[in-house]
């Protein structure tokens, strides 16, 4: 439940079918309406098509012989050839990775497009397609219906939101020296996830800390706030302590953030950079405003453009909401992904 779109995707698709079964290699506690089995015995069951997300784990399923971040071989690839099995997959951005990690996913691309037991690859990036032309796209997933739009109005304190894991590309640093500069008495900032080390950071007393939020929780705090805020920039260093030395690593954040994603189908007006520069779905000044990578003074001059402009905003933000329904909405997507994957794509 902490990666939102995952969740939402597996609980629409056993609203589908509820003769799916689902597996997992490390069980969490997080409710499910279905049991979830082991992956260890996935032998044990029928099996006919297995969908799984993100490129290491489907690399992973097929013992692919490369390396790949975070890859770890399930030995099942002799299980998947003999019984015939078809696999489906998403491939999402998500992580840090080093600098060479593109040409490590190029080749499992690569060895995905080659393979016969792979059928149907969905995916929101761009890059995926020039390697897999038959790949579909889908901007993402998240459930509306649970995350339902409320339009905000206009205020005297605008109260802004932060959500993330704790990695410093998050850009949280840069937010909050934005927010130092800003007027403590009509601003107030919202921070989820583990930033409790950052928090000395701040030097006003107008924010609440929530640290890690479940859903439920973190869908209260939307609807608290007018604006999410995703500075999070590409790029950065790892620095040994022992040996300095610095190694480029690269973000591969999608965009908008699945945070974002469900804030603005809350009604939340997105400020955010865009790493990726991908405007495949939203456009900046229309359905979110855009800022600079690293940078507090264009966090601050958005933050107070929304302020001195609450009309606009809250037409931002609502034409935001219109495209993550449009775009995102899961119980759509994932009937789609089912048909594909079942044949029926008419």
């Amino acid at each position: 439940m902490l990666s939102g779109f995952r969740y939402w995707e597996n609980y629409e698709f056993y609203n589908i079918n509820k003769n799916i079964l689902f597996f997992s290699v490390h069980k969490m506690n997080d409710y499910f309406p279905a049991p979830v089995h082991s992956l260890a015995n996935i032998k044990e069951f029928p099996i006919t098509d297995i969908y799984c997300v993100f490129l290491n784990h489907t690399l992973g399923l097929l013992d692919y012989p490369g390396k790949i971040p975070g890859k770890q071989n399930y030995g099942l690839s002799e299980f998947i050839k003999n019984r015939i099995i078809s696999i489906h997959t998403t491939i999402y951005p998500g992580g840090g990775y080093e600098e060479n990690f593109l040409n490590q996913a190029i080749k499992g691309l690569k060895f995905l497009k080659d393979h016969p037991n792979v059928k149907s690859v969905f995916t929101n990036l761009r890059n995926v397609q020039k390697f897999i032309p038959k790949a579909y796209w889908i901007a993402g997933i998240t459930n509306t219906e649970f995350y339902r739009y409320i339009p905000r109005t206009k205020s005297d304190e605008l109260q802004l939101l932060f959500a993330a894991h704790h990695r410093k590309e998050k850009g949280f640093n840069y937010l909050i020296k934005a927010f130092n500069s800003l007027d403590p008495s009509i601003y107030h900032l919202h921070i989820v996830g583990d930033w409790k080390s950052e928090l000395h950071l701040i030097k006003h007393n107008n924010y609440t800390y929530y640290g890690m939020l479940s859903p439920g929780e973190l869908r209260k705090v939307y609807y608290k706030c007018h604006i999410i805020i995703a500075p999070s920039y590409k790029g950065g260093t790892i620095y040994n302590k022992l040996m300095p030395i610095y190694r480029k690593y690269i973000t591969l954040d999608g965009f908008p953030t699945t945070t974002s994603v469900d804030a603005m189908s809350t009604g939340c007006c997105l400020i955010s950079t865009n790493p990726r520069k991908d405007y495949s779905v939203l456009k900046p000044g229309e359905d979110y405003l855009e800022i600079k990578e690293k940078s507090p003074d264009d966090i601050k001059k958005a933050i107070e453009y929304c302020y001195h402009n609450q009309d606009e905003m809250l037409l931002i933000a609502d034409r935001g909401h219109k495209k993550i329904l449009k775009f995102f909405d899961a119980q759509k997507n994932v009937r789609f992904k089912y048909n594909v994957i079942g044949g029926n794509t008419k």
